[in-house]
This record gives structure tokens, C-alpha cells and sequence, in this order.
């Protein structure tokens, strides 16, 4: 029998429930709400009835079921525990793990999250960007010390979540003149080069200042950059082709402030290349988006307007450029559009 860990009548009172029978069990060894995590000594959180019966044969120590789930006691040598919600329960019990182990919950913005995922591999941070009410089987499986994670309905888990903030100061320095698609730099007096575009600077800073602060390794030398953040090579019939082999990239973001960054860069540093920019027809605060670029660039934007992003593949085949910048598509979003046939357009939310 595994060690128990939590005595019956503590996790009652942390899931605010109400233990309607008098078990022979003391406590529980873990707890979990998929069938095919529990253990023997585990508390099992059964949201259908038809799971009880094999979380018992499976050696359950204890059974949570809520109101709406009508169950016969057929073990009095178990806890037999009754809550309001399930869900609540389960999320009361996460949070509490979280204090109990006191496992650091960081904070991260979507790229800072891709770009940690990229460059941290200790078995000891766990990425988790799933439903809080999975975190609870996870972190009984993995036994975390730190968990890097951006949904807004994990980090309320949190009593105070780290933020991933940019530094005043990088923690590295960078190696000039800069490539638009590759970031060079000093670092611990040992230079490198990752493949993740250079408007991405302060996003890396922010990681690896929070690394140095939470004492998590960086591994460059195995930096895979999330495709997500990489642009996409066309051919000029707008066939996608692995990144780097044709003179005409596509540059897809939802991000205004990601936009705005390849805009400046692109200005500056492009100059000899055509560039063209796509932007949605309808735009949110159109005045003040436009105003934003002039005012990063010096100039006003010149902009080919889309109605639908199925106008994209058709537009990005019959204009001429060297690099597009498109606003209000992701690249998951602007890769399904392009890898349709024309027969198979269909609207799409991106």
C-alpha cells in the first residue's frame, strides 16, 4: 500500500464536502479524475457513475461525486464524499496542491509561453496550458517545482502568479548587424544563434531574465522555435514551402504590436525588398492603428484591404512582393487557408 498522504476528514474540508459515510480508511496516497491515473490508495472524482465501479476495482481509497450523480454506497470501507460541484472540487483541491508543494506558478504572455517551451527543458518545469480542472491529475504525476503556463484560468490557481516581465536591461548581448529571422548574441561569455526572428528580442529577454531569477537553466543549444513564430516561404502560386527556400515570405500576425515591430524593421532594414502589407477590412479603432504605424514609421501605411482571409491565397498569388506582412490571421489560421484547393474555400473565423 502506498504511503498515505492526507488524511480523510483535511480533504473533506479543503473540497468543501460532505462525507456521508464512516470509512476504515484513514487518508488517501493521490488523488485523480481520469480513470487511468488512479492507483491504488487514490481519491477519485467521479463525474459519470459509470466510472465508480472500475475506479473501485482499480483500488480507489475514495469516491467525490456531486449532487446531480445518484450512486449507491456499495463499499462502506471507502470515503464516500458528496459535493456541490465537481468541478469547484476539483479546482479547491488544485489550489490547494499548489500552496501545499509550494510549486511556483509563472505567468507568460502567448509568445514568452512559446518561446520558454523552446528553450527550457528541465523535468522540473512543467508547461501547462490545458484545463485547470486536468492540472490536478498532472501535478500528481509530474510533481512539479515550477509551472510555466498563460491561460488566465490556471494562473487564478495562483496566490501570486510570477510575472514575465522584459528586463530594463537584457540579460544578454546582442551581436549586430541583426537578421531578420535569427537572433545573435553574448551570453555567459559564450555567443549564440537561435532561429527566432528578431522582433522577438524582447520576449527572449523577458524569458531568460526569468530564468535567471527563478534559477531555471536555459538550453540554447537545443532551441526548436514554435513554427508558430516563424514566418512561411510561398512559392508565387502561394504553395507553402519549408521555411527559407523562396525569395517570397509571408509574415501572418494577429499581435498589433508584432505587426508594428516587423513594420518598423521591414522599413528600415528592407529597403531594397518589395514589401506589401494586408490588412483587414474592417479594423477595430482603424484611425488609431493607422496613426500608431505612421507614427513607428514615418510613414503612413499604403495597405491591400481583405474582406475574408479566403481572399488571401488569391491576393498573395497575384500580387508581387518580397515579403508580406499580414494583419488579422494567425499563421495556424493563414496555413489552412493556403492548403486548400480553390473548390474547398470555406469561411473561416481566423
Amino acid at each position: 500500500m502506498q504511503e498515505v498522504t492526507q488524511k480523510v476528514q483535511d480533504i473533506v474540508e479543503i473540497i468543501n464536502g460532505e462525507l456521508i459515510n464512516s470509512p476504515a480508511i484513514g487518508g488517501f496516497s493521490g488523488y485523480c479524475t481520469k480513470l487511468e491515473n488512479i492507483k491504488r490508495g487514490s481519491l477519485f472524482f467521479a463525474a459519470h457513475p459509470r466510472d465508480i465501479e472500475p475506479a473501485l476495482e482499480k483500488g480507489a481509497f475514495g469516491i467525490v461525486f456531486d449532487k446531480f450523480l445518484q450512486t449507491r454506497l456499495n463499499d462502506d470501507e471507502i470515503a464516500w464524499v458528496k459535493v456541490e460541484s465537481i468541478q469547484d472540487a476539483i479546482i479547491r483541491l488544485a489550489r490547494f496542491e499548489l500552496l501545499a508543494r509550494s510549486i511556483r506558478v509563472i505567468t507568460t504572455n502567448p509568445t514568452q509561453y512559446l518561446i520558454a517551451k523552446s528553450l527550457i527543458h528541465s523535468k522540473s518545469v512543467l508547461f501547462f496550458d490545458e484545463s485547470p480542472i486536468d492540472l490536478l491529475d498532472v501535478v500528481e504525476e509530474v510533481r512539479p517545482a515550477i509551472i510555466i503556463a498563460k491561460s488566465q484560468q490556471v494562473l487564478d490557481l495562483a496566490l501570486e502568479p510570477i510575472p514575465c516581465e522584459t528586463p530594463e536591461q537584457l540579460p544578454f548581448e546582442l551581436i549586430t548587424p541583426m537578421s531578420m529571422f535569427e537572433i545573435k548574441f553574448y551570453y555567459k561569455l559564450y555567443s549564440y544563434k537561435i532561429s527566432l526572428p528578431c522582433v522577438f528580442v524582447p520576449e527572449l529577454g523577458a524569458v531568460v531574465d526569468l530564468c535567471l531569477r527563478e534559477h531555471i537553466e536555459c538550453d540554447f543549444a537545443h532551441f526548436e522555435p514554435s513554427s508558430t513564430l516563424l514566418p512561411i516561404s510561398l512559392t508565387n502560386d502561394a504553395r507553402i514551402l519549408s521555411f527559407g527556400q523562396s525569395s517570397r515570405v509571408i509574415i501572418p500576425t494577429n499581435d498589433e504590436e508584432i505587426f508594428m515591430r516587423y513594420g518598423e524593421f521591414l522599413s528600415k532594414e528592407a529597403k531594397w525588398a518589395k514589401v506589401v502589407v494586408f490588412v483587414p477590412t474592417i479594423l477595430d479603432d482603424e484611425q488609431r492603428f493607422y496613426a500608431l504605424y505612421n507614427q513607428r514609421n514615418n510613414h503612413p501605411l499604403q495597405a491591400i484591404r481583405y474582406d475574408s482571409s479566403n481572399e488571401l491565397p488569391l491576393l498573395l498569388k497575384t500580387t508581387e512582393y518580397n515579403f508580406g506582412l499580414i494583419f488579422g490571421i494567425s499563421t495556424q489560421g493563414l496555413v489552412f487557408v493556403l492548403s486548400q484547393t480553390p473548390q474547398e474555400y470555406a469561411p473561416t473565423l481566423f
